[in-house]
């Protein structure tokens, strides 16, 4: 009894005790904040005439409005439209629980300009594009019934709206009148809306520095006291693996905190930290929380965060201590029908992971910062973050330039410094010096303010070329560096190369501006009367495609093009004019094909006056003044037609390589350090045994290089592209158009050109391309690899994005054949690099075999036996080598570099015609990849002999001594004479006197049953006209086409002319010298199209490099394919030649044809008068 009594009183008094408990925590019961989503099911309506806001649209959705999601963009409802779009939506307020507690909107982001009204009542604003902001709605905020949240968006155009322009604005490429390689115009509510219910005291901002070495933590806390009094509260830091939670440090402090903002500050030591690193990406993640000691309510913010230190020192970029090679590609996250949002989220989650897997170790994300959940996946992955926002590329200067760039600039860093993949941020892309440039140097104290944990880079590219040195030291410049329309003047007594562009001594020039202005050098007549003009327009970069101009007070006198619509590279205008003192002449350049890039074009202006003297525009040229005397340097604005009324002065005068402003600052650095070359070396495609040499040699003379772009593309497959946007019930937004209409373009030359027969199905082309990007990537990155003065190189691009074909993998996210593998190989840490040159030639010459080991570390100290072998086509060796390699300890001084020389021997190889290999490996040790090139050797011997004579028209001694060496019967053609139909090949001049007789003469030979082989398109050159010979009525253009990211397709169908050769997508190792840069584009039909090539990988263009054309009884041949310039050095030159003559000669005898009755009128209709 009383064992039961007294378990009974225990039983009692512990009932009592937790009685007393739970009804103390009752009472104090914590009741933290409330996030509700405010995504998916918006409306949404256009604004045009930007009425909504004097109309009071925010008090109730309008009428029109459609339903839209959110996030996603105003252009899916609405495709094509720009300016000014309202949403609005209804929610809920749910009762706010806490003491004196606040209702906030928080928006992820909105593009560009956010006007907000709850419930009628304007509640804030925001600009800018990418970034989040909050807004206190809670006076306007009606707890426990429905809620009218309304949006008025501005999305810039060319036209003010609200003082916002889209070029002043941070928007990257975005342009309203679309090119391929720009982005779309676009905006919205493009990332997620949250209501938050808060307390009165909340943490509002985090921000951790974590230090690698110690692995102390220290973390600043921004608390906001949203009542009128100060408040004792309570603040709690926890450190926890962000995997596990269980806490390994923690600090708690008392803390007053009066109304407004206060920065609280802790430090924390983490014991046995581990840190962040490529292959183990450990994240910990620290907790703040506030509570108020007369309150149970109570806010925390949590943030992940690592160990680890990033920096460029001693000519290495190192992580954690350890030198790294940075293997990044740049994306501008595009995406279908969303443009910036992916219909499939998880889009942008394969990005990352597919990059990680082929052997990237970072990321850049150009001109535009990543998504939220992409930095998640790159801390958790291991993939290093190389950041750059909307400001970084493009934004023009304008009063409020600088407002913009920093509030850009600021957001995206407080957004996202506490991720430990951010390891960079970015400034600026290929921006010319100027008012933003200089505006980006500037702000290094406003990022150090924000961040002084990340090294910061400066202007990718580094078009400012403020660098100290360079190819550009000594030019001149007069420009407005927000688009980069500019007056150029070489101001030395040697040329200038640089950018693909060289200026002779003294030589002055213009480029028109990434927007479509024009540029202009303007002269301002002194005096009246007679004046003698002489203006030249002269292309000086190498694929310069412009129009120009000569405007008389605003009217034009002469206008023209450069390179486009069959003209030609240089163009002269002369003429007497009548002018009046003040009176203007306007010498006017633009991007004529609408293109814009390479369009430097030089001028020559001499201007006599009545009195005789003379005016240049090049030897007057200065930077001391704009005016400068009669002349001023500016632009005009874009348009169709060049408006004089629109000019605008320069006013940035800039000399390159003055000055010398460094490409990084390091963590904790206030300046920049002039460490590091910054380069966008992008080269011709494909890629020939000069450019190949190039790269391998590219180096700057001071500094290690980073290759911050490069990159070979491939087609945009616009069959499949074109269909996914069809299964989507997309068709009509504005890319899918845009798709659309190049595929349409494409099936029109598929059917005239009878492609099937080369590929089968459209589909085909496209995948032969795809798959053909992967074997040119892998060229690039071996030569890249193999460059000892390369540090670091990031890829162009990761997907296609700009409407193009740049990426390694398409924009639907599907994978581009053999890319995977290939950038896998050509990324590998340990991997040969070999070289074979020439990579076509004929047994028994002399071929030069190199080998480099490129080495990120991978090999322990001591020597390695190498084993270099060639194989022939049936996997006969017919050479070996053995060689040691000799690897450093670590710690080595000085380091040893990336890559490592093992072999640069010539050999000779006489084996059978075919296919060969040259491989390396180890005999132990060592497991590189790379380690097989192929290259092919043809037989002299093998080549078929022409029996039949050739008949030789015009002068050309290296096809003459190419006859000879073929010991081919050869004459000269007779004047008036033919008494059969013959073989007739044409060199690259005409005889004398050419012209028409000559041209007219060799038409009667054709006419009459004879072929004719056109060899090279400059003989049909004369005064300046490119085509003016061409026996073709529609002589259309000799387009250029010379590839670089962006690239057509060659392929050649099965054919007599390519009897023992490869067909279908032609090979860029086996043909890679024959490959031209032009193509016959825009004549009448042929008879027969034999090779041609199409450029679906930006906008789209096509042409022919092999033709067969009737005229009478006889047919004539035209080419482009580089076969002269490598007749007997490039054995299928020598066979295609050896083709062509076969296939021109005539079978069986035919008696010669009478002359057409309308042979005469022919000629007519070919200008031969």
């Amino acid at each position: 009894m009383e064992r039961f009594f007294a378990f009974t009183l225990g039983l009692a008094l512990a009932l009592v005790l937790l009685l007393d408990v739970n009804g103390a925590t009752a009472k104090a019961h914590p009741v933290s904040s409330r996030v509700e989503s405010l995504d998916r099911q918006w409306l949404l309506a256009t604004d045009p005439q930007n009425e909504g806001r004097d109309a009071q649209w925010f008090k109730a959705p309008q009428p029109e409005a459609v339903p839209t999601k959110v996030p996603w963009i105003i252009q899916d409802a609405f495709p094509g439209y720009h300016g000014v779009a309202w949403y609005w939506r209804a929610f809920r307020a749910p009762p706010n629980p806490h003491a004196g507690g606040r209702y906030l909107l928080r928006f992820w982001a909105v593009d560009y300009k956010a006007d907000v009204w709850v419930n009628g009542q304007a509640v804030g604003s925001h600009e800018g594009g990418e970034t989040p902001f909050v807004l206190d709605v809670t006076g306007a905020s009606k707890q426990g019934t429905s809620n009218l949240v309304a949006v008025r968006v501005v999305n810039p155009t060319d036209e003010p709206i609200d003082d916002l322009v889209l070029r002043e604005t941070p928007a990257r490429n975005k342009v309203n009148r679309y090119t391929g390689g720009s982005s779309y115009n676009h905006g919205g509510i493009v990332d997620s809306v949250e209501l938050l219910v808060v307390p009165a005291v909340r943490v509002q901002d985090v921000f951790v520095r974590a230090n690698w070495k110690t692995g102390e933590v220290h973390v600043q806390a921004n608390a906001r006291n949203t009542l009128k009094k100060t408040v004792q509260a309570v603040v709690q830091f926890t450190v926890a693996p962000a995997a596990s939670g269980e806490a390994v440090a923690s600090f708690r402090l008392d803390r007053k905190l009066p109304p407004g903002e206060s920065l609280i500050e802790a430090r924390l030591q983490v014991p046995s930290h581990r840190l962040w690193e490529l292959n183990d990406p450990f994240l910990y993640r620290v907790t703040v929380r506030a509570t108020p000691r007369e309150s149970s309510s109570f806010d925390e913010h949590s943030v992940r965060f690592g160990f680890r230190d990033f920096r460029f020192t001693d000519g290495y970029f190192r992580l954690n201590g350890r030198r790294i090679y940075l293997r990044c590609s740049h994306t501008g996250n595009h995406c279908p029908v969303g443009l910036q949002l992916p219909p499939d989220p998880d889009f942008l989650r394969r990005d990352l992971l597919n990059v990680k897997v082929m052997g990237f170790n970072s990321i850049r994300f150009i001109a535009g910062v990543a998504t939220r959940q992409q930095l998640d996946l790159c801390d958790e992955i291991g993939l290093m973050v190389y950041q750059e926002s909307y400001a970084g590329w493009l934004l023009a200067d304008s009063p409020k330039m600088k407002e913009r760039f920093d509030r850009s600039t600021r957001e995206m860093i407080r957004r996202d410094r506490n991720h430990p993949s951010v390891v960079m941020w970015g400034l600026l892309n290929e921006t010319s010096d100027g008012p933003v440039f200089r505006h980006a140097v500037e702000s290094l104290p406003l990022v150090r303010a924000l961040d002084d944990t990340r090294l910061v880079m400066l202007n990718s590219g580094r078009f400012d070329n403020r660098t100290g040195s360079g190819p550009l030291a000594g030019l001149e410049v007069w420009q407005d560096a927000a688009s980069n329309p500019n007056v150029t003047h070489n101001a030395t007594n040697r040329p200038i190369v640089a950018l693909g562009i060289t200026w002779a001594p003294g030589q002055l020039a213009f480029h028109p501006g990434q927007a479509g202005e024009f540029s202009v050098v303007r002269w301002t007549c002194p005096e009246s009367g007679e004046h003698e003009l002489a203006a030249t327009f002269t292309g000086i970069a190498g694929a310069a495609t412009t129009d120009f101009h000569v405007l008389h007070n605003g009217r034009s006198l002469h206008d023209g093009f450069i390179n486009v619509r069959g003209s030609a590279n240089t163009t002269a205008f002369t003429r007497k004019l009548l002018l009046a003192a003040g009176d203007r002449l306007d010498f006017v350049v633009g991007f004529g094909n609408g293109d814009y890039g390479g369009d430097t074009t030089a001028l020559a202006v001499r201007i006599k006056s009545p009195g005789g003297k003379m005016h240049d525009a090049a030897a007057e040229f200065s930077l001391k003044a704009n005016p400068n005397g009669r002349w001023t340097y500016g632009s005009l604005a874009p348009g169709t037609r060049p408006d004089a009324a629109t000019f605008k002065s320069y006013t940035v005068p800039d000399r390159p390589g003055g000055g010398a402003i460094g490409s990084l600052s390091n963590p904790g650095s206030r300046e920049w350090e002039d460490v590091l070359s910054d380069q966008h070396p992008y080269q011709r495609t494909p890629h020939t045994a000069d450019i190949i040499r190039k790269l391998r040699a590219l180096h700057d003379a001071a500094k290690p290089v980073f290759l911050s772009e490069y990159g070979v593309g491939s087609a945009v497959d616009l069959f499949r592209v074109t269909r996914h946007y069809e299964r989507l019930g997309k068709a009509h937004v504005e890319d899918a158009r845009f798709y659309r209409d190049k595929l349409d373009r494409f099936l029109v030359d598929w059917e005239r050109w009878g492609m099937a027969e080369v590929f089968g199905r459209p589909e085909d082309f496209f995948a032969a391309s795809l798959l053909k990007m992967a074997g040119e990537r892998l060229l690039g990155l071996n030569a890249i690899r193999s460059n000892a003065e390369i540090i670091a190189h990031s890829l162009t691009g990761t997907v296609d994005q700009g409407m193009s074909g740049e990426g390694l993998f398409t924009t639907w996210r599907e994978l581009k054949p053999g890319t995977v593998d290939a950038v896998f190989d050509g990324w590998a840490p340990l991997r040969w690099c070999l070289f074979v040159e020439p990579v076509h030639f004929y047994r028994g010459e002399r071929v030069h075999l190199e080998a480099v080991l490129a080495n990120e570390d991978q090999l322990a100290a001591g020597e390695y036996v190498a084993r270099l072998q060639v194989f022939g086509p049936n996997n006969e060796k017919l050479w070996g080598r053995t060689a040691q390699v000799r690897i450093a300890a670590p710690g080595s001084r000085p380091e040893p570099s990336f890559a490592l020389p093992v072999l640069a021997e010539d050999a000779v190889i006489d084996g059978p015609p075919g296919k060969y290999r040259f491989v390396a490996s180890f005999d132990q040790g060592a497991a590189p990849l790379g380690g097989e090139v192929f290259f092919h050797v043809g037989d002299r011997a093998e080549l078929p002999r022409i029996t039949s004579e050739v008949v030789l028209w015009g002068d050309d001694p290296t096809v003459s001594k190419w006859l000879s060496e073929q010991r081919i019967t050869v004459r000269t053609l007779d004047a008036g004479q033919q008494s059969s139909r013959e073989v007739i090949l044409a060199g690259a001049r005409p005889p004398a006197p050419g012209g028409a007789p000559a041209f007219t003469e060799l038409l009667r030979h054709v006419a009459r049953g004879s072929t004719v082989i056109f060899l090279a398109p400059e003989v049909f050159a004369h005064d300046k006209q490119p085509l003016r010979w061409l026996p073709l009525a529609r002589k259309g253009t000799l387009t250029k086409q010379a590839g670089w990211l962006y690239h057509k397709d060659e392929w050649a169908r099965r054919h007599p002319m390519f009897a023992g050769l490869p067909t279908g997508m032609m090979n860029y190792l086996f043909y890679r010298e024959l490959i031209p840069d032009h193509f016959w584009s825009g004549q009448d039909a042929p008879a027969e199209a034999i090779a041609g090539a199409n450029n679906a990988s930006i906008e789209y263009s096509s042409g022919l490099m092999l033709s067969v054309h009737g005229f009478g009884a006889g047919r004539f041949l035209l080419n482009t394919l580089r076969l002269r310039e490598n007749l007997s050095k490039d054995p299928a030159a020598d066979r295609l030649l050896v083709n062509l003559l076969q296939y021109a000669a005539p079978g069986q005898p035919k008696s010669l044809a009478d002359l057409p009755a309308d042979f005469e009128a022919q000629l007519k209709s070919f200008g031969y008068e």
